[in-house]
């Protein structure tokens, strides 16, 4: 298990400071589509094409770039 960080970016960048433990790059792309789908519900009349999560690991290095638009 390892500790990843789901940043939230609009433009400009929300940093996660806490992270989440997840097992393997499947739970992460999991876990980043479901916290995009879940900032998309709660601010519904946006545009989007600017949004995404960008996921670090614990050593800052990225491993996952989730544009909004192509989360289902």
């Amino acid at each position: 298990m390892a500790i990843f960080f789901f940043h939230l970016e609009d433009g400009k960048p929300f940093e996660d400071v806490d992270g989440v433990e997840l097992s393997d790059m499947s739970d992460v792309r999991r876990e980043a589509a479901g916290f995009a789908r879940d900032v998309m519900r709660m601010k519904s009349r946006r545009d989007w094409s600017h949004w995404g999560v960008r996921v670090t690991d614990e050593s800052g290095e990225l491993v996952l770039a989730l544009p909004f638009l192509e989360v289902e």
